[in-house]
């Protein structure tokens, strides 16, 4: 089997940003995982170059990925993440009929105990069963979209943590969709070295694209189209 390039999306003499696809871990950072295949690996390998990952995405979410290439990149892109500097933008699919927009503004529990979060939405379109949404979070805790989204009643679609059995095995029945709805398209942020903003997409991909065309008759194929860099 030929495995599948990395789409590199970014690169300077600081970073590098790729898409991750939705059945790759970001990092290996977990003792006991079983799968060694991880996006980090598959990029060091593709471009020989030792990288160091500024955040996570889920396993089964899709997306956006930040690698920094030295210790001092790292170090003064963490130190603004959760700042105005940086922004995250996904597209998810959501159980129930959202508002036109809103805001989450409260703290859920990660590993590292009770913290902070805001998540911003818009309403894209819905029907009587499903809503697709425009999110911006403005921290990064752990599963954040999902347990917000999850604790309103608006659980994604392919959650199998936070979600719906019965929701999610119509959707592997119907559609063999078997991850999380939920694609990072774009991050923004202040470059810590240029001082120059840096516009990041990546593509919504193809079985989200199918699903949204399908359910709500909404085009996805442009959200995430946007010039990759500034």
């Amino acid at each position: 089997m030929v495995k599948k390039k990395i789409q590199v999306l970014f690169e300077d003499e600081h970073y590098i940003a790729a898409t991750k696809p939705s059945d790759l871990l970001v990092h290996p950072f977990k003792a006991r995982s079983q799968d060694r295949r991880s996006l980090l690996r598959s990029l060091k390998k593709q471009t020989d170059l030792y990288l160091f990952p500024i955040h996570r995405l889920d396993k089964p979410v899709s997306g956006v990925v930040l690698f920094a290439k030295s210790k001092e990149a790292t170090r003064l892109m963490k130190e603004q993440w959760n700042s105005e500097n940086v922004s995250k933008h996904y597209i998810a699919m959501v159980k129930g009929v959202t508002e036109t927009e809103g805001v989450y503004d409260f703290p859920i529990k990660t590993d590292k105990g009770l913290q902070e979060a805001k998540t911003s939405f818009k309403t894209l379109t819905s029907n009587d069963e499903y809503s697709l949404v425009d999110i911006e979070i403005f921290t990064g805790r752990q599963h954040q979209i999902r347990k917000h989204f999850s604790r309103r009643m608006h659980n994604l679609v392919g959650d199998t943590k936070y979600g719906h059995s019965s929701i999610n095995n119509i959707f592997r029945k119907d559609y063999k969709f078997y991850r999380i709805f939920l694609h990072s398209y774009q991050l923004r942020f202040i470059h810590p070295f240029t001082k120059e903003e840096v516009i990041i997409s990546s593509p919504v991909t193809e079985d989200c694209i199918h699903i949204a065309n399908d359910l709500f008759q909404f085009d996805l194929t442009n959200i995430g189209n946007e010039a990759k860099e500034n």
